[in-house]
């Protein structure tokens, strides 16, 4: 019924428990969800025998995980194509390694596609490990919102508050309304599998970041993206500003490549 992928490159390992942690206990809920659900891990960084080391445990307390390791780094998106492709689930979890699920947010997800066909994908409700609201569901973005929500220190953002609200759609999040958006964020997407294969995955040009902005563009030709708050999260990643300079530059060339395609926007 559910697979999910999740792709890493030398993770926090005790961070990475935490999220399979997570999904035993997401996947727990219901014996046969548990069952029937398979995870697919793809190694991009070469650390085959510490992952398999790491997953034993959960293997043996039921969880289907597969390792798929690369011999190069294949990038975000061609990595996690590596399990959506050969996928033959109803559904599938895009995953981040540094993603914490709450125990009900598996089976409140499923339950919410199952009820509403014509929507091809489903964001949740994200905080951090301070229980601090992220806005990962967005609209379709503008250059000035990014760099100032990339870059620009807090002052500078307190000035541009009214794009940043916004292009983050807070009206809808803050106060919990289940709705339509534009841009999901690639930490957790739950999709139907078969809208996943019709648009062949992520495109595999992205090598890191808007591949899934790209992504939620295509699954929209398809059917609804929405936000549901009800399914809830815990992210404990960053903005590629804060991850050094080669993070900076896949983040501003794979800008470039998303601008081109589906069109500039400045302000």
């Amino acid at each position: 019924m559910l697979s999910i992928s999740i792709v890493v490159y030398k993770p926090n390992i005790e961070i990475f428990k935490q999220a399979l942690d997570s999904i035993y206990v997401s996947l727990s809920q219901n014996s046969t969800l548990l069952r029937d659900s398979k995870i697919t891990v793809v190694d991009n960084g070469n650390q085959r025998s510490i992952l398999d080391n790491t997953v034993k445990t959960y293997i043996d307390d039921g969880l289907q995980i597969n390792i798929i390791s690369s011999i190069k780094n294949l990038g975000y998106g061609n990595a996690h194509n590596l399990a959506i492709l050969s996928s033959s689930s109803k559904y599938h979890l895009i995953l981040n390694p540094d993603v914490i699920l709450s125990g009900d947010a598996l089976r409140v997800g499923l339950e919410y596609l199952e009820s509403n066909k014509d929507v091809v994908a489903i964001s949740p409700k994200c905080f951090d490990d301070k229980n601090k609201v992220q806005h990962i569901a967005k609209t379709y973005p503008n250059l000035l919102v990014l760099l100032v929500r990339g870059i620009a220190p807090q002052l500078i953002k307190k000035l541009f508050y009214k794009n940043l609200y916004k292009y983050e759609v807070r009206k809808i999040v803050d106060k919990d309304k289940i709705s339509e958006i534009e841009i999901m964020s690639g930490c957790f997407m739950l999709c139907r599998t078969e809208a996943l294969k019709e648009i062949n995955g992520f495109d595999g040009r992205y090598f890191l970041y808007f591949e899934d902005f790209a992504m939620s563009l295509e699954l929209r030709k398809l059917g609804k993206l929405m936000y549901v708050p009800s399914m809830k999260i815990i992210h404990l990643g960053g903005h590629a500003a804060r991850k050094g300079i080669r993070h900076i530059y896949f983040f501003i060339s794979s800008g470039f490549r998303f601008f081109n395609k589906y069109g500039w926007k400045f302000l």
